[in-house]
């Protein structure tokens, strides 16, 4: 049974019983925290829902705090509250930040790799008709070089699955990621750990990107869509608990992202030049 947990005005889940339990166990939530499940008719405590009084019951009140000092019961100055700021908004339903962050990664890793290659694609001629590039395009795709680009290409989004990996173990986030603003934490917002920052990769490359391969690609990215749309976690953060934060969109860091696609472009353009 998934639970959903109104957390600090956050909805947290889906997420299982024991993980509630767990959290029950550790303070985080209590009997007065709202919840839910498909069986509920609406938010309940969860001291009201019959599926956790097992753990309520067992959970440890808290320790009798010792007596005040004499002096702690004068009037003190009240402190200044002081707000900070946050620039995530928390929430992980952001599908097209994070398809044009893998956009990008997946571009500059396309762009590496056919600056260094030795295959020039043909480029449109003055008063070629659209259908005559392609069949020209094909012809090209069919030869000996190209091929081997083509499996090149395969080989580097493999290695890059590897680095993508371990980057987001160690800061988080990937270049894309960064551009667009968005980390992958665990639940805890600690950064994961290698064995599964490493599994989700490969676990959004084969269900998520399908390889980069048309038609997989769009039908892993459908299902992604209205998987996160609808219950605000992909599959493989579900299953992995893992959390994406995402940052507001300013205008400035959509002028920079504009600004980075347009330097990979400049840079795929020199192969021609």
């Amino acid at each position: 049974m998934d639970f959903y947990i109104s957390i600090d005005g956050q909805k947290e889940g889906p997420v299982s019983q024991l993980r509630v339990g767990d959290w029950i166990e550790s303070g985080k939530v209590n009997a007065d925290t709202l919840g839910w499940h498909r069986d509920l008719d609406g938010w309940k405590r969860l001291g009201d829902i019959p599926a956790l009084e097992i753990f309520l019951e067992n959970a440890k009140p808290p320790a009798e705090p010792p007596p005040l000092p004499e002096d702690a019961l004068k009037p003190a100055p009240t402190p200044a509250v002081v707000v900070e700021a946050s620039e995530s908004d928390g929430d992980e339903r952001h599908p097209f930040l994070r398809l044009f962050a893998r956009l990008f990664d997946y571009t500059v890793v396309a762009v590496i790799v056919f600056l260094f290659s030795d295959v020039e694609f043909p480029q449109p001629a003055p008063g070629e008709t659209f259908a005559d590039l392609l069949e020209r395009y094909m012809e090209k795709m069919q030869q000996p070089e190209a091929v081997i680009l083509a499996r090149t290409q395969l080989i580097a989004l493999i290695v890059w699955q590897l680095l993508e990996g371990i980057l987001i173990h160690m800061i988080g986030t990937t270049p894309g990621k960064a551009l667009f603003g968005i980390r992958v934490t665990r639940e805890d917002g600690a950064n994961l750990s290698i064995k599964t920052s490493i599994g989700r990769s490969f676990y959004v490359y084969v269900l998520g990107a399908g390889f980069y391969q048309f038609p997989f690609i769009l039908i892993g990215g459908i299902f992604s869509f209205f998987r996160l749309k609808g219950t605000g976690k992909c599959l493989w953060d579900q299953h992995l608990q893992t959390k994406v934060m995402t940052k507001s969109l300013s205008a400035g860091r959509i002028m920079l992202a504009m600004a980075a696609f347009f330097v990979l472009v400049m840079l795929q353009s020199l192969k021609f030049s």
